[in-house]
């Protein structure tokens, strides 16, 4: 379907439409709290009608905003994220939309360099866009996620540079696979990132079948990532209590039918692997504001990273 087609205009006119009518269900509660005098009980009824209707209002602008997002995606011809290919793809520019995210993105990062690895000087430009797409950055949940992905894109940029140096070790060495990532040096296509394997150690028994090395990302206590080199191949996944809390949202909305109100809700989902403290912690960052529903990436993981190593 194309992105200007008559189903598309109309979802997105729809759910437009729908938030004309929170606008206006709110601007009648007004009305009514601050014109004749009603009861304690309608004004409770209507208070919690309102809180169902930012919740609502919430999910719609989520909507709204992701119809627009593919919209400018479909519009400028752009992969969809992660996809391996596409991290040797010529940049492109993106929608205004995404720039101004992407903008948005690194003024928090400017703000916070502690959350900052040594291999995102690898990052291109474009490594940007797929991160912002897909989590709208109006939480603080949501923009520490979104840089865990553009961390995890800057992970995948090594990882490709590591799978296709052990591809060659191992061919020079009749396969014999290295002690070390530090012995990977003299086969990188660039020897001024031998440094970068510092961060890559032995594998452990979480790791893929034909790991060599894994490294890590720490440097964010919410959301994190691992990228696992083999020959000739590499992969990236998501890691920490962010995504255990987000999951545990999405489960408990599946099993409810409404959104939790608190984190406490969502503790039988987590199975006791996040701490209260954290749990609690996440789940705030994850409200656009104080109590409102949280909003989580949809089925609220972190887009995973695989393809090749460098071309020799």
């Amino acid at each position: 379907m194309s992105p200007g087609s008559p189903n598309r205009r109309a979802d997105l006119a729809l759910a437009l439409a729908a938030l004309v009518g929170l606008a206006g269900a709110y601007m009648a509660y007004e009305r009514a709290v601050g014109g004749s005098p009603v009861s304690e009980r309608e004004v409770d009824s209507v208070r919690s009608e309102l809180s169902e209707l930012r919740r609502e209002n919430a999910r719609l602008t989520s909507q709204v905003a992701r119809m627009g997002d593919r919209i400018d995606m479909q519009g400028g011809g752009f992969p969809r994220p992660y996809e391996a290919a596409a991290l040797n793809r010529p940049p492109r520019e993106p929608p205004p939309r995404l720039a101004a995210r992407v903008a948005k993105l690194k003024d928090y990062l400017a703000a916070h360099p502690e959350l900052s690895d040594p291999e995102m000087r690898l990052l291109r430009d474009d490594d940007w866009i797929a991160p912002v797409r897909d989590i709208r950055l109006d939480t603080e949940a949501s923009k520490r996620k979104a840089l865990a992905q553009v961390r995890m894109q800057a992970q995948a940029r090594l990882g490709a540079m590591v799978a296709g140096a052990a591809r060659d070790y191992l061919d020079a060495n009749n396969g014999q696979a290295p002690a070390s990532a530090a012995q990977l040096a003299p086969y990188l296509a660039d020897p001024a990132n031998a440094d970068l394997l510092q961060g890559f150690g032995k594998p452990d028994p979480t790791a893929p079948p034909g790991c060599l090395f894994q490294m890590s990302s720490s440097v964010d206590d919410w959301y994190g990532s691992t990228c696992y080199a083999a020959d000739n191949d590499f992969q990236c996944r998501g890691t920490g209590p962010g995504i255990a809390v987000e999951q545990a949202i999405a489960e408990y909305e599946r099993a409810k039918g409404a959104p939790p109100g608190d984190a406490s809700q969502i503790a039988p989902y987590l199975g006791g692997s996040v701490s209260a403290a954290v749990a609690g912690a996440v789940f705030e960052g994850l409200r656009p504001f104080p109590g409102a529903a949280p909003v989580i990436t949809e089925f609220g993981g972190m887009s995973r990273l695989s393809g090749s190593g460098d071309s020799p």
